[in-house]
C-alpha cells in the first residue's frame, strides 16, 4: 500500500490529474453506452396525427405511465416496441385516434332534433355517411387512411331529369411504395356504390395519396372505355392461359426453362338475334263454336177471299164458329240447321339470342424451350443439345389440351427447342442487414457511438496515461544514483554510462525511440539492467 502510494506521490500533481480526467471520461462512455442498451427500442405507436387525437394518446400514456415520445412535431408518437400492440388495442377501445373531425352516425346522438332545419338534417346525414364509409375503408389492412366525399344532388320540382350522385375516395396506403390491386380497388368501388342510395359504380372517382387516380368514372357508352375494357380482357385472357402453360411444361422441362407467348383473337361485337319459327306438323284445337238454327211453318189451304171481307168475323166465305175445316186443308215444314267452327293454334317458337363480347375467334401460342446440358457442373461448362422432336411433340400435345386447341377455328402452336441467353439473369444479392430491418437504426447507432469510443480511448485516454507514467528526467537521475550509490561507482565506471545521454534519449514514450536507443546502446542498456536486478 505504501509503494502504491508513494508511486502516486511519485507522478506529480499534473499527471494525477490527468489519470483523473482520463476516468471520468471514461465512466462517462460507459454510462452512456449502458444506458443506451438498456434504454428500449422505441416504435411507432400512430403517425400522422392531428393535434386533438395526440393531446388524447399522449394524456392516456402519461395516465398509464408508459415512457413516449413525440416526433414530427407531434404528429407521430413512438413507444416501447414490446408496448405497441398492447397499446394500439387499447386505444381502439376508448375510439382513439377519431382521426381529427371524421365523424359517424354518432353526430345525431347529442344533436337537437328539434327546431333542426331539413337542410342541416342532411348536411348531417351526408357527414355521417361519409365519416362512417371513410372508417369502413380505412379498416382494410393495406390502407392507413382515407376520406370519402359525396355528392347527393337534391330533385328539384317540376325536374324532367333527375341528377345522379357521385362520390370521391382519397387513400392513403401504409408504407413508401404501398398500393392496393384492381380487386381491392374494384371492391372499394362498390363498397360505396352499395352504400349509398342511387349511386353507380361508374360514378365514383378513387385517388391515392400521391394523387394517381385508381379508379374513374365509366360510361358503358363511351367507345374509348369499351377499347380499354376489350384490351384489358383480351390481355388478362393471354396471360392467364400463358401462366397456365408454363406452368404446366416447368413440371418437365425445369423451371425457369420455358417461355410461352399466347396471342388471342376476340370478337367483341355485341350482336342480339331475334327469331320466331312455326310448325305445321303440330295443331292444338284452340276453341270449338257451335251454332244450331230450328225453323217450322204451317200452310192452310182454304176458300176464303182475299180482301177485308174475308178477314172480317162471320164474312162470306169465312168458316162458322164452332166448325172445323175438313181434314188435308193444311201442310207443315220444319228445317234444322248446326254451324260448328273449330280455332287451331298453329305451334310457335320465338327465340332472342345475344352474342357477348369476348368469343374467341383463334388463338396463337409460341412456346420457346431451353435444350438439354450434360458433361460439366455448371451450365457454362456443359455442353448443349437441343431437345428431340419427340419431346417436342409431346409438349406441344400438351400445349393443345391446356388451351383447348380447335384446328377448324384456324388456331396454330408452335414449340422450338433454343438455348437460353443467361447473361441478363441477375441474382438479386442480399444485403447483410436483411434479418434485421426492424432494430436496424437503433443497432447501427449503437456501433457507431462504440466506434467512438474506441477511438477516443485509443487517440485520447491512451496517450494522458502514457504521458502520466513518463519517468521524469531528475527522478531517473535520482534512481541511477541510488542504484549506483555506495561502492557502484566500480559499476559505472566499469560500464562508462553516459546518464545524462541515456535521460535525453529515453526522454520519449515511443516505443520507436526506445528500440532506437537500445539498438545504438547495447551496453549501456545492458548496464541498467544489470542495476535493475541487482536492487534489492
Amino acid at each position: 500500500m505504501n509503494a502504491v502510494m508513494q508511486s502516486f506521490r511519485n507522478l506529480g500533481g499534473m499527471r494525477i490529474a490527468m489519470l483523473a480526467v482520463s476516468g471520468v471520461i471514461m465512466l462517462v462512455i460507459l454510462g452512456f453506452l449502458t444506458m443506451r442498451l438498456t434504454t428500449p427500442v422505441m416504435s411507432t405507436l400512430y403517425s400522422d396525427l392531428s393535434m386533438d387525437d395526440a393531446a388524447k394518446i399522449v394524456s392516456q400514456l402519461e395516465a398509464s405511465g408508459v415512457k413516449y415520445e413525440l416526433r414530427a412535431n407531434g404528429t407521430q408518437v413512438m413507444v416501447p416496441n414490446d408496448e405497441v400492440l398492447r397499446l394500439r388495442m387499447s386505444m381502439a377501445q376508448s375510439g382513439l385516434p377519431a382521426q381529427g373531425s371524421i365523424v359517424g352516425y354518432e353526430i345525431f346522438d347529442k344533436s337537437e332534433t328539434f327546431g333542426t332545419s331539413n337542410f342541416v338534417h342532411n348536411v348531417n346525414l351526408s357527414r355521417a355517411l361519409e365519416g362512417e364509409l371513410s372508417r369502413t375503408i380505412a379498416s382494410i389492412t393495406t390502407v392507413e387512411s382515407a376520406r370519402v366525399h359525396l355528392v347527393m344532388p337534391k330533385r328539384e320540382l317540376f325536374a324532367s331529369e333527375k341528377s345522379e350522385p357521385s362520390a370521391s375516395v382519397v387513400i392513403k396506403f401504409k408504407g413508401a411504395g404501398g398500393g392496393a390491386s384492381k380487386d381491392e380497388i374494384a371492391g372499394i368501388t362498390h363498397l360505396v356504390a352499395s352504400a349509398v342510395p342511387g349511386l353507380k359504380a361508374n360514378r365514383i372517382t378513387i385517388l391515392d395519396g400521391n394523387g394517381n387516380m385508381l379508379s374513374k368514372p365509366t360510361d358503358d357508352k363511351d367507345p374509348t372505355v369499351i377499347a380499354e375494357t376489350n384490351q384489358s380482357y383480351k390481355a388478362s385472357y393471354e396471360n392467364r392461359l400463358k401462366s397456365e402453360i408454363e406452368n404446366l411444361l416447368e413440371k418437365s422441362v425445369g423451371a425457369g426453362n420455358v417461355k410461352a407467348q399466347v396471342s388471342a383473337d376476340m370478337d367483341f361485337d355485341r350482336i342480339t338475334t331475334n327469331s320466331e319459327s312455326y310448325d305445321p306438323n303440330t295443331q292444338v284445337a284452340r276453341s270449338i263454336q257451335t251454332t244450331e238454327e230450328k225453323d217450322s211453318s204451317v200452310d192452310k189451304q182454304n176458300n176464303t177471299p182475299v180482301g177485308v171481307s174475308g178477314n172480317l168475323p162471320n164474312a162470306q166465305g169465312a168458316t162458322p164458329a164452332g166448325k172445323t175445316e175438313p181434314p188435308g186443308s193444311t201442310s207443315t215444314s220444319n228445317t234444322d240447321k248446326t254451324d260448328e267452327t273449330t280455332n287451331f293454334e298453329i305451334s310457335k317458337v320465338t327465340k332472342s339470342q345475344v352474342k357477348e363480347v369476348g368469343a374467341l375467334k383463334k388463338i396463337s401460342v409460341a412456346v420457346l424451350v431451353d435444350g438439354i446440358y450434360s458433361g460439366g457442373k455448371t451450365r457454362a461448362d456443359s455442353k448443349y443439345e437441343p431437345r428431340s422432336q419427340e419431346e417436342l411433340d409431346k409438349l406441344k400435345s400438351l400445349v393443345k389440351s391446356t388451351i383447348g386447341y380447335d384446328e377448324k377455328r384456324g388456331d396454330s402452336i408452335e414449340v422450338i427447342s433454343m438455348q437460353f441467353n443467361r447473361e441478363t439473369d441477375f441474382a438479386v444479392a442480399e444485403t447483410p442487414y436483411d434479418w434485421l430491418k426492424r432494430d436496424f437504426d437503433n443497432i447501427l447507432k449503437t456501433m457507431v457511438i462504440g466506434v467512438v469510443a474506441i477511438l477516443v480511448i485509443l487517440l485520447v485516454i491512451r496517450p494522458l496515461v502514457n504521458r502520466a507514467f513518463e519517468i521524469a528526467p531528475g527522478q531517473e537521475a535520482a534512481e541511477t544514483a541510488a542504484i549506483s550509490g555506495p561502492g557502484g561507482g566500480e559499476d559505472h565506471e566499469e560500464t562508462d554510462l553516459d546518464i545524462g545521454k541515456l535521460q535525453h534519449k529515453m526522454g520519449s514514450s515511443s516505443a520507436r525511440q526506445v528500440s532506437e536507443v537500445v539498438s545504438t546502446n547495447p551496453e549501456e542498456t545492458l548496464a541498467v539492467i544489470r542495476a535493475w536486478l541487482n536492487q534489492k
